[in-house]
């Protein structure tokens, strides 16, 4: 009986901790939830990896997004490290200091980030990663945790994404692009001038009423 109460305790000692690891979708801030709306082309997001108990994290895990989707959206890190050779930025204090975030593609995978535990973590968020939408329509980011599954995600989410409303490119959709939709206001053969520069949402080849209606649907929304 003693005997097995060591082992037992020497396990419990080495193994990995095995928490529940898990993805969550923030506004650029990295604090406000993200409510599952549409959004522009342009727009930046935040992908945020917690978990609800410390520890070493076995296998690790990481956010892909599969190459049928690469026209559609992109991961970035921040502040890559010469010296440790991951991204330091997206490795926030509770994963600890020897967690690791490195840049990986792999056929299966997709493109993105794999990120690696420490054994001094703590509860809470591990990693942060930048989401930026590319192009209309729908892009999904499979988030993996290999202690769970090594093959298949364990969750995913998808964006939706529509043409841009911030014409000026400032960041939020404001008088400035309004003037530019007034611009165009009643024009025709919009597709001669590169959709009315962006005007004509519905892509019919001209900027009515639609596309008014189109426009103020995302009325003073930031991208970032």
């Amino acid at each position: 009986m003693k005997k097995i109460t060591i082992l037992l305790l020497f396990l419990s000692m080495t193994s990995p901790i095995l928490g529940a690891v898990s993805m969550r979708v923030c506004e650029a801030d990295g604090n406000t939830p993200f409510d599952g709306r549409d959004i522009m082309v342009g727009t930046k997001l935040t992908i945020i990896t917690s978990s609800d108990t410390g520890g070493y994290w076995g296998m690790g895990g990481g956010l892909f997004i599969k190459e049928e989707y690469w026209d559609y959206g992109i991961l970035s890190a921040r502040d890559y490290n010469d010296t440790t050779l991951d991204w330091e930025g997206s490795r926030l204090p509770a994963a600890g200091d020897d967690a690791r975030v490195w840049e990986w593609a792999e056929p299966d995978l997709g493109l993105g980030f794999m990120f690696g535990g420490d054994s001094e973590a703590i509860a809470g968020d591990w990693f942060i990663i930048d989401y930026n939408a590319l192009g209309v329509g729908n892009c999904t980011v499979d988030f993996y945790d290999f202690d769970v599954d090594e093959f298949e995600p364990v969750d995913a989410f998808t964006f939706h994404q529509v043409r841009t409303r911030d014409f000026d490119g400032n960041t939020q959709v404001d008088f400035a692009d309004f003037a530019v939709l007034a611009l165009y206001w009643q024009k025709v053969n919009c597709g001669a001038v590169n959709d009315c520069e962006g005007a004509d949402l519905d892509i019919d080849g001209d900027v009515d009423s639609n596309d008014l209606m189109l426009f103020v649907e995302y009325w003073l929304e930031r991208t970032e």
